[in-house]
């Protein structure tokens, strides 16, 4: 299943995807153990913003969701089922419970 995050609130989408990435640190017991999420601007005319994941030993960056603006609403677009808790406990935590919602859409059989 994917999910995706609308979160209604008049801050730009890069402030919203920087809640959820400051929120996406871990870091272990060695210099190069640590995965965080950063925001890439998308590389198109459209304005969005990409939030990828980056692990410190590895040169690639995995692709976590596209962040952009719908109206008065920043949306979270793709988001894998397990990594909902990573969107849910920042974005709750920040605009409130009423101020976010979420759409999870099955993959067809």
């Amino acid at each position: 299943m994917t999910i995706w995050f609308y979160v209604k609130t008049a801050d730009d989408p890069k402030v919203v995807g920087d809640v959820v990435c400051a929120f996406n640190y871990t870091e272990g017991e060695h210099p190069e153990d640590k995965y965080y999420w950063i925001m890439q601007q998308g590389q198109t005319e459209q304005d969005y913003w990409e939030i990828k994941g980056k692990y410190a030993a590895l040169s690639d960056l995995s692709e976590i969701a596209v962040v952009y603006r719908v109206g008065d609403t920043v949306v979270f677009s793709e988001v894998e089922e397990d990594l909902a808790p990573d969107f849910l406990d920042p974005l709750i935590n920040k605009y409130g419970f009423d101020n976010v919602k979420w759409i999870v859409v099955h993959a067809p059989k």
